[in-house]
């Protein structure tokens, strides 16, 4: 139930994450995501019956992205076309691999860096598969898409 619920809030947040630059700045009390498309504009959505976060409604706790550990599928200095079910492709500028860094673009400025398949863990506890390794997210980093079919 959790994954699927981990799955549906990624998919949500996919499309946006096509337009948006996120960049975080590490406080001391995680990484702090900040998404824009650009315009600022609000949104005014519609009260409705339920909404508004009554604690028998949800039940497990909001962890912060990064500055956690994360589980790592891969890295790569070309970015990749096909991913793991589930785990995040994001662009960590200043990262290097064998003192190599990818490239990436966004609104006309080159950044360097490098490209990683990531996934928050479930819990602190999960352990971290073999053939995966662990990756802690801070610095500026772009999320580009979510792997799945």
């Amino acid at each position: 139930m959790l994954r699927t619920a981990f799955f549906v809030i990624l998919c949500t947040l996919g499309p946006l994450a096509a337009f948006g630059q996120f960049k975080g700045q590490p406080s001391g009390k995680g990484l702090t995501v900040i998404v824009t498309d650009g315009t600022y504009g609000g949104k005014d959505s519609p009260l409705t019956t339920g909404s508004g976060g009554s604690k028998s409604q949800f039940k497990d706790p909001i962890r912060p992205l990064g500055m956690e550990e994360a589980i790592q599928a891969g890295a790569f200095l070309d970015r990749p076309i096909y991913g793991e079910f589930g785990y995040i492709l994001v662009f960590c500028v200043g990262d290097s691999i064998g003192g190599k860094q990818g490239e990436y673009e966004f609104n006309g400025e080159l950044y360097k860096g490098v490209y990683r398949l990531i996934r928050q863990k479930v819990s602190p506890k999960e352990s971290i598969p073999k053939s995966k390794t662990s990756y802690k997210l801070e610095g500026l980093v772009f999320f580009l898409g979510i792997s799945g079919s």
